[in-house]
């Protein structure tokens, strides 16, 4: 590909969409099901959030926009305007490849409308989508009208557009234009079956759903012999037309023959002779799109006017040619689609409040036609020609001349990927919300990881034909040297040739950013692979130095962070990483910070989704305790749920030493002796599992057993390891067992749970360790391990307290009375035992409310201070003065103000706890172009250092206040460490000084003069 295209740059992240929160309830397994039968394998949760985005109705966002964040109607408008425009393009190449010679425009345009018609029909019946859309409260339960699920479907190939998934889109779509051809043949199916079965035709019925503004109605069709066919509409006439339709592809489906018999092959046409500038215009664009020989004749009926063609009949009769008329109809919607793809992927990070459909005006495609100096090679009538060429003439010819390189490019998906750099200057005004331009890309990421950019430009040629070659100068402050890329492609404009040099750097690292590095490297020259070392080297030592934006990284796949979610991804990266990297330098040093690094990318992508459940069963089970009147109203549920929760948050909060698995099924043989029956092969697999899969697996037996008394377990594979525990279990007890599964699936991403006829299989997905052993692989390794979490391990005590008062409280309320003082007695102690809970459901919904990151989002450092600062004095005791902090310069922080201030609220409380006599508090900041420092300073008695070697070690905190638990800090730290930020106490002569060095977000380099 031609350095500098338009699919070659990169645009960092997926924006809003990848922030969507996949919550417990939602059943998305129908749509990922159909979706991977179409070739959609494995989607990252990313990819997930995103098709969750184009699943929810703007009904469904109305009400949930906690679930939606960052999502608007206009952003969710942009996306069904893309996945319309989509279907119209697919409709458009089917009609042009089945459709019966000679081919108009008018033909295509009425098959690709009439695709587009049925597709309200068709996604009625879709029932995985049907099951997996996202609806209204109002709209949950009853019939799913057409309208809405015709809405939903194109959201969602509007999605598959911006992933780059047309793959899967075309196969989605491929029975509705099947379908929708097929019927082609019978645009009046009512008067089709009058005429095929004359008094036998069918009778209509009519039932209507819906409201006055959304009416649904069906038809059914039934002929004298009984033989019916069904359909929907937004009428009665598109009703009883499906209906009609489906009557005869059930009952005459020889009336549905196409009349041009589907899939024969046209006559291939000739070359148009004797024009020597229309022949000379058709191979310089077959060269530049490196099109074989045999497009030629295609390309020159481009350029042919039907006023030429009706002068010129008896020429191009012999050759099987036409006008450009139907080509110029393919084009329009291909360049239609590049326009709409743009503007959704523009609006992805900048959700607009609404879709405004428009399109690229005649004028600029005929301009494009002047400006490619194509417009002498149009083929004009005489009489047109004496007249020039309108603006509509020359822009159907552009747009014929792009559907003719489409067609002889066999379709691609996105024509971006094709572009010539000839034809470079022409790609903005065609697509004006096209992707950003590659200097501004780079600009983007060099930002984000700290390196600096700039250009030197060389000039050489005559005046009337200068040509430019850019270079790309990275200079990195953290490793005290530059490096020079290499030239990017002569071309014509100094601005554009910075571009092409940008482009030389975004391929390296795109080659950094693949699966396979060094491989991808290997045949690059030279000069490239220096570059890439000198980029790991700096990525590298920037983990070691200093602060990164962690959400920025990721997306913006730096230091293969963005392979953390998958083991056997990020250990092959690592080891092709290291090959690069030990020629550069030594970074031993450095392995702790990529461990950090690798483990809190990880965690960002576990987190909002794997996690949520057990959140969110942890809030409701607190909610529930603090709202109970009565000691009696304690149930045994209440108790085993709080059991569960307390082994779920131990399990992450510890790390357990490995188990063999042999040693696994030797201790259930003896704690389940005769209840629990283990099957399959006879030799047990020699397979280690890590502390939490066993804990995962010892728990999912355990509740087989305590739900239906006995279970068998069966080893079905050993690579991946695959068990099924297997027993009978009625409706009750398995809407229980798949509650369990949904809280232990969250414990750890290596154990996938499934839910099975009789029972469940769990499958441990294994990883093989690479022989090499370089830096990076070795702290990959070592982020792939469980580690402790002192947070959480805090929260698992807290339950065991809650555990401990609701047993006693219920021990109390239960235990029989012998008098009537006794009675009292016991219902005080309940009582007393409840308020204890009550106390200890507060504490922790306090201290865990600070368990959710909000994401990649940017808060505005300064103003929000002075903002929070002035909050903060209307609530602080008279003897306590604080400091407003000044907003002395713009910096953005990449980092979301509802967890910043989550994270200040502690601090801030914790230094008016420690001054009840009086004192002060100071809030101060400071930024460079990298990260910002905020300083909370107060005049009290100090940090314990216990509390101080804990937060430093990493260890559990254990709180000198009474009633204390130590989480508000793990609970920040932990937050901070999401963002790619950390907390610290530096020693101070008095009082307690914190730091909080916070992640700036990059902003988007302005182009170097």
């Amino acid at each position: 590909m031609a350095a500098g295209t338009p699919a070659t740059v990169r645009t960092g992240s997926l924006g809003v969409l990848e922030q969507a929160v996949l919550d417990a309830g939602y059943d998305f397994t129908p749509v990922l099901n159909h979706l991977h039968d179409l070739g959609l394998r494995d989607p990252s949760w990313t990819v997930k959030r995103s098709l969750a985005v184009g699943l929810a109705h703007s009904s469904f966002l109305y009400e949930h926009t906690d679930l939606l964040p960052g999502v608007t109607r206009g952003l969710l408008d942009t996306l069904h305007g893309l996945g319309m425009t989509y279907v119209w393009r697919r409709a458009a190449i089917r009609g042009y490849q089945q459709l019966p010679s000679p081919l108009t425009a008018g033909a295509l345009s009425k098959h690709a409308s009439n695709v587009s018609l049925q597709v309200p029909g068709w996604a009625v019946q879709q029932s995985w989508l049907l099951r997996s859309c996202r609806l209204s409260a109002g709209l949950v339960g009853k019939p799913v009208p057409p309208g809405v699920a015709a809405t939903v479907l194109r959201q969602l190939v509007g999605v598959l557009c911006v992933l780059d998934r047309q793959d899967v889109a075309d196969r989605l779509l491929e029975s509705l234009v099947v379908d929708a051809t097929q019927s082609d043949a019978v645009t009046d199916p009512r008067t089709k079956l009058q005429v095929l079965l004359g008094k036998g035709a069918p009778t209509y019925e009519f039932d209507r759903e819906g409201p006055d503004h959304d009416a649904v109605f069906t038809a059914v069709a039934t002929d004298t012999l009984g033989r019916q066919g069904f359909g929907k509409g937004s009428s009665k006439k598109s009703a009883s037309r499906n209906a009609g339709l489906d009557f005869i592809s059930r009952h005459l489906p020889h009336a549905l023959q196409v009349a041009a018999h589907p899939g024969s092959r046209r006559e291939t046409p000739g070359e148009i002779p004797g024009h020597a500038v229309h022949a000379s215009a058709v191979r310089r664009v077959q060269d530049l799109f490196a099109l074989p020989p045999g497009s030629r004749p295609l390309l020159g009926q481009a350029l042919v006017h039907a006023s030429w063609e009706y002068e010129q009949r008896s020429v191009l009769m012999p050759l099987h040619q036409q006008d450009n008329q139907a080509l110029g109809f393919i084009g329009s919607q291909v360049l239609n689609f590049e326009y709409v793809l743009a503007q959704a992927r523009s609006s992805v990070h900048s959700p607009p409040d609404a879709f405004f459909s428009t399109s690229v005006p005649n004028t600029v495609y005929d301009s494009a036609l002047r400006l490619a100096g194509l417009a002498p090679a149009l083929l004009l009538g005489v009489g047109q020609a004496a007249k020039g060429i309108p603006v509509e003439v020359g822009s159907n010819a552009f747009q014929a001349v792009i559907g003719a390189v489409f067609v002889a490019r066999n379709f691609p998906p996105s024509l971006a990927e094709e572009w010539p750099l000839e034809w470079r200057t022409l790609w903005p005004t065609l697509i004006p919300e096209a992707s950003i331009d590659t200097t501004t890309a780079l600009g983007m990421l060099a930002s984000g990881m700290q390196l600096q950019i700039h250009y030197t430009v060389r000039e050489y040629g005559p005046d009337h034909g200068k040509q430019h070659r850019a270079t790309a100068v990275l200079t990195s402050s953290l490793l005290q040297a530059a490096v020079s890329a290499r030239e990017g492609e002569a071309i014509s404009g100094k601005k554009v040739a910075r571009q092409a040099a940008a482009q030389v750097v975004l391929d390296i690292l795109d080659a950094l950013a693949g699966r396979q590095p060094a491989k991808m490297l290997a045949t690059a020259p030279e000069g490239d692979q220096s570059v890439a070392r000198f980029i790991l080297a700096h990525q590298a030592a920037a983990l070691t130095r200093s602060t990164i934006p962690l959400p920025r990284w990721i997306s913006g796949q730096l230091f293969g962070l963005h392979w953390a979610a998958s083991s056997e991804a990020l250990l092959e990266w690592a080891t092709e990483a290291d090959q690069l990297m030990t020629r550069a330098m030594s970074f031993e040093d450095g392995i702790s910070s990529f461990q950090r690094a690798f483990r809190a990318a990880r965690d960002a992508e576990r987190a909002d989704d794997q996690a949520r459940s057990i959140d969110l069963e942890l809030s409701n089970l607190l909610s529930r305790i603090q709202r109970l009147d009565d000691p009696e109203a304690l149930t045994g549920d209440d108790l085993q749920r709080l059991v569960q929760l307390c082994d779920i948050y131990r399990c992450m909060g510890t790390d357990d030493p490995d188990t063999a698995l042999a040693d696994l099924i030797d201790d259930w043989t003896l704690l389940h002796r005769g209840r629990l029956n283990i099957t399959g092969s006879p030799d047990k697999p020699d397979a280690e599992l890590t502390g939490r899969e066993r804990a995962v697996l010892d728990a999912l037996a355990s509740t087989l057993l305590k739900t239906a008394g006995t279970a068998s377990v069966e080893i079905l594979s050993s690579q991946p390891l695959r068990l099924r525990f297997n027993t009978d279990l009625d409706a009750t007890q398995r809407q229980a067992v798949d509650q369990t599964c949904k809280l232990w699936a969250g414990v750890t991403r290596t154990v996938t749970i499934t839910l099975v006829h009789q029972g469940i299989e769990a499958t441990i997905a294994g990883t093989h360790a690479p022989s090499a052993r370089g830096p990076i692989i070795r702290a990959a390794l070592t982020a792939l391990r469980p580690g402790t979490e002192p947070y959480l391990a805090s929260v698992a005590d807290l339950l065991h307290d809650l555990k401990n008062q609701v047993t006693a409280a219920r021990t109390a309320a239960s235990t029989p009375a012998t008098s009537r003082t006794a009675r009292l007695e016991h219902q005080l102690t309940a009582s007393r035992h409840l308020d204890q809970a009550q106390a200890l459901a507060i504490r922790l919904k306090a201290s865990t409310s600070t368990l959710s990151y909000d994401g990649e989002q940017a808060t505005e450092l300064g103003p929000f201070l002075r903002t929070y600062a002035a909050t903060v004095l209307t609530r602080l005791p008279g003897t306590i003065s604080l400091s407003i902090p000044d907003a002395r310069r713009a910096a953005h922080i990449a980092i979301g103000e509802r967890t910043l201030r989550a994270i200040l609220d502690n601090l801030v409380g914790n230094a008016i706890e420690a001054m009840p006599h009086g004192g002060a508090i100071t809030l101060e900041w400071t930024a460079d172009d990298y990260e910002a420092v905020v300083e909370i300073a107060d005049t009290g008695p100090g940090v314990p250092p216990d509390i101080l070697n804990a937060l430093t070690s990493g260890e559990r905190i254990r709180s000198t206040k009474p009633g204390g638990n130590g989480l508000g800090l793990l609970g920040a730290r932990s937050l901070l460490t999401r963002a790619g930020g950390h907390l610290a106490a530096p020693p101070t002569a008095s009082g307690t000084t914190w730091l909080l060095t916070l992640p700036v977000a990059p902003a988007p380099s302005p182009e170097t003069s």
